[in-house]
């Protein structure tokens, strides 16, 4: 278990290289209808099923052949980072969240979201242009666990408490991120 855990960790470190510049200024990739139509069945409604990637097939009346050769050009090229489950943190026992925003240096910013990214805790690191540049989230089972987890977080990064936001959370409005894409006009 702990040889599977530490695989995940190296797979952060691993995917905060690959996918570190997720912005504004990523080519978008060149999708047609069928590419659309693919990425609305995996974002909505993704089977549960023995052969999940044959049943979109069979929903878009294509091959699963096709269906898999343009899967894996759309996380080739980033537009899907993760095929997986979105968690409810409080009903799986990680009742205490927060956000938090840092100011980091330009040339510390690698360095600090490599440390933050150790954490399996922390769901998303982002930089920001804005005074507050480096932010994250992290939840945990319990405050003080999330107290230190933090701490620890501050101490490998060195960035002091002034130029830290800790902004816990209160309660949850939203969470999901829907695109309309087989909408979307090329």
């Amino acid at each position: 278990m702990k040889e599977k855990a530490d695989q995940g960790k190296e797979s952060l470190v691993e995917k905060e290289k690959s996918h570190s510049n997720h912005s504004s200024t990523v080519t978008p990739l060149i999708l047609d209808e069928t590419d659309k139509v693919i990425l609305q069945e995996l974002q909505d409604d993704f089977p549960l099923v023995q052969e999940p990637w044959l049943e979109i097939s069979r929903r878009l009346n294509i091959s699963q052949a096709e269906v898999l050769t343009r899967s894996k050009r759309l996380i080739e090229g980033g537009a899907i980072l993760k095929v997986g489950p979105v968690l409810n943190p409080s009903a799986i026992g990680l009742t205490a969240a927060t956000l938090v925003a840092m100011r980091v240096p330009k040339n510390k910013i690698s360095k600090v979201a490599r440390v933050i990214n150790e954490h399996r805790n922390v769901t998303h690191n982002y930089e920001r242009e804005n005074e507050y540049n480096v932010w994250f989230t992290l939840a945990a089972p319990t405050s003080e666990e999330l107290a230190i987890t933090l701490d620890e977080i501050k101490r490998k990064t060195g960035v002091q408490e002034r130029d830290i936001l800790d902004l816990p959370t209160v309660r949850r409005f939203k969470i999901n991120m829907r695109f309309q894409l087989a909408k979307m006009t090329s």
